[in-house]
């Protein structure tokens, strides 16, 4: 990746990791906190925050394209059951009409296309630990840093606005 913002085939990259270095900088967005979306009637719904091993054995209903927390549940979430689903329209049908738990992260609430299950039928649960965050990079080639540091301080300013714990579900009794 650092090459093709070297050369120039990309402007700006967001990553997980810290780029920097002599032609690139990488500033910090923000941190990404993984929560899950439980049946309001499993154990883990009683907890205000569960840790990956108290999700082992679990299936869950992932959509596909979810970057770097597919390594994350998949390495840290033992004797799970992944059901990946490629649209975003199947996952939205799967978590409408099944209990199948399902990941959200605090960035899941300022996408426009999500459609959050009833909070009735589901609790969202932070989890916890330092591997359920991810800290968002932005990098640039050095020489570009000026140019896009309005669009890094927009985005940082929007970051910060976003919940760190989650938006839905109470906790049950």
């Amino acid at each position: 990746m650092p090459e093709e913002l070297t050369d120039d085939r990309l402007g700006m990259v967001f990553t997980t990791t810290d780029l920097t270095g002599p032609d690139l900088i990488s500033q910090p967005l923000g941190v990404e906190h993984l929560f899950v979306n439980l049946d309001r009637f499993l154990p883990q719904a009683n907890q205000t925050a569960v840790s990956f091993k108290d999700l082992a054995g679990l299936s869950f209903v992932v959509l596909d394209d979810i970057g770097a927390w597919k390594d994350v549940i998949g390495k840290e979430i033992e004797d799970a059951h992944f059901m990946y689903q490629d649209e975003r329209d199947a996952m939205d049908e799967i978590t409408r009409y099944s209990s199948f738990p399902y990941f959200t992260t605090n960035v899941t609430a300022a996408d426009p296309s999500y459609h959050p299950v009833p909070a009735n039928n589901r609790v969202e649960r932070s989890i916890k630990g330092p591997k359920a965050e991810l800290t968002i990079y932005m990098t640039v080639k050095r020489q570009r840093q000026t140019q896009v540091q309005p669009l890094v301080d927009r985005l940082k300013a929007a970051w910060a606005k976003l919940p760190t714990t989650p938006t839905t579900g109470e906790q049950m009794c």
